[in-house]
């Protein structure tokens, strides 16, 4: 089969989409699908891609994800980028949502096809995406009975470039260092509030691997170094607090044994970097998100009678508020780090 010209990656989402997306793009890269890549996405995540041979991005804000972050500037920037990327006249654009928005960002671009991810009814990830006029005609459709985004992901580059050499359909593991543990970090943010673990619990986990010799480290955002500094109340002289953008936080993932983080950006880019990870899950379904092993997710319901709701909470303002990701215990989350 002949290698496409230029293809166009359309990566509109969250940061924890890209991080994901960026690492298929790279998959995709390796197996020649294409002999250049363009990737429409967020600037903030352009370096994700850049490292990609043969890639490269053009940026604007996007009027879907957690955070939209869209106003009249905004508008004005994504119709340039779009003015720009049909200029170059992709021959193929590529989304990995499957919904409808983002073909309609396809149809500004002018490609003459466009590939997209389907998702087969009673699947999970149609709780997450809209399409009030069907799923159009994806190039490949995902079962229900297979849940995770990584391997979904594994299926459409299998459609996309069928492998040569590797099995076809397989996740690949993060790949561990080595099974000592020396530095744990810890990402206790997320975009929303219902996927926060308790302070309290992050401040006594902190003090256990202190206690157990461990070098640890807490990330934030420049804006969020107050709230690390509450959380960690006295701690905070024996951590490292890093507090940076979001090149050096990926920078500084790179030197850990484990990360320990939400259902966020952080846990899937350090699982790209060879870092193993634990996921704290909140109100997702954890097969959707979980990143292949040896990543380890924790999840429970704590008896939420609407788990899972997809972050979208029905129990705000109740006794139960939030208590599937409160339910996950410090015991568990050091155990799963593997310091016990």
């Amino acid at each position: 089969m002949a290698a496409e010209r230029l293809a166009c990656l359309i990566c509109a989402r969250n940061l924890g989409d890209a991080a994901i997306q960026s690492g298929f793009l790279r998959r995709l890269a390796d197996r020649g699908y294409a002999r250049q890549y363009l990737v429409w996405t967020r600037p903030q995540v352009a370096f994700l891609f850049e490292q990609i041979p043969g890639c490269e991005v053009i940026g604007s804000q996007f009027p879907v994800g957690t955070n939209k972050q869209f106003g009249v500037s905004a508008a004005m920037q994504l119709l340039a980028a779009a003015a720009a990327i049909r200029r170059r006249s992709p021959s193929v654009t590529l989304d990995l949502l499957g919904d409808f928005r983002e073909r309609l960002l396809a149809r500004l671009i002018g490609a003459p096809r466009h590939l997209h991810i389907g998702w087969a009814p009673g699947h999970l990830f149609n709780n997450l995406i809209r399409n009030p006029f069907g799923p159009g005609q994806p190039v490949v459709t995902v079962p229900a009975g297979q849940p995770n985004i990584y391997a979904a992901y594994g299926l459409l580059l299998d459609t996309l470039a069928p492998p040569v050499g590797e099995t076809a359909g397989q996740v690949p593991a993060s790949a561990a260092k080595d099974q000592s543990i020396r530095h744990v970090g810890l990402h206790p943010f997320a975009s929303q509030e219902c996927k926060l673990w308790p302070q309290e619990k992050w401040r006594e986990l902190t003090a256990g691997l202190l206690a157990g010799g461990l070098e640890v480290s807490m990330f934030g955002a420049p804006a969020e170094r107050a709230r690390v500094l509450e959380i960690l109340g006295d701690l905070a002289p024996r951590v490292h607090v890093v507090c940076e953008p979001l090149q050096n936080f990926v920078r500084y993932i790179a030197g850990l044994d484990v990360l320990v983080g939400l259902d966020s950006f952080s846990v899937h880019v350090a699982g790209s970097q060879g870092v193993r990870t634990v996921m704290i899950n909140a109100g997702n379904d954890p097969r959707l998100w979980s990143p292949p092993p040896p990543a380890v997710t924790l999840a429970d319901s704590g008896g939420c009678l609407h788990y899972p709701c997809f972050n979208v909470p029905r129990c705000e303002g109740t006794a139960a508020e939030y208590v599937c990701v409160r339910s996950i215990t410090v015991s568990q989350v050091t155990k799963a780090i593997g310091a016990s």
